[in-house]
């Protein structure tokens, strides 16, 4: 575990972002590290600029949770539409659940469905689950 740090370390500093990415990953989670939620916001940020949907998606959550950065969800937003507009089923179920629940947005079940639609058309369980109650 110290030794994929080591190694994504290396790899983020270099820039590359899916290391940035996976370290961020790693510090969000304290495997091998100790927890560093704030080391955890600023790779996913850099990996995020860089068009890393997955660290889109989790920065976003980041947001949502308020865990090293301050609760926002029109940043969490921001940073779903992005994942979202590349694919990730992830960010389209959560801009649904936005959307159904009037979270950050104004109440919008036609929007919530069309993004539990697109990310259902990828097998997302939590796409199918919402889905059936809207």
């Amino acid at each position: 575990e110290m030794k994929a740090a080591r190694l994504f370390g290396q790899a983020a500093k270099q820039g590359h972002p899916e290391s940035q990415f996976n370290l961020g990953f790693i510090y969000a989670n304290g495997i091998g590290v100790a927890r560093d939620n704030a080391a955890a916001v600023r790779l996913y940020k850099k990996a995020a600029e860089q068009g890393d949907s997955s660290a889109q998606s989790s920065l976003a959550v980041c947001y949502i949770e308020g865990t090293g950065v301050t609760h926002s969800i029109a940043d969490a937003a921001r940073y779903f539409h992005l994942a979202a507009d590349q694919g990730s089923d992830q960010a389209q179920c959560w801009l649904g659940f936005l959307s159904e629940h009037g979270k950050g947005t104004k109440r919008d079940l036609v929007e919530a469905v069309r993004m539990y639609r697109a990310a259902a058309a990828q097998k997302s369980s939590w796409a199918l689950a919402r889905l059936g109650v809207c």
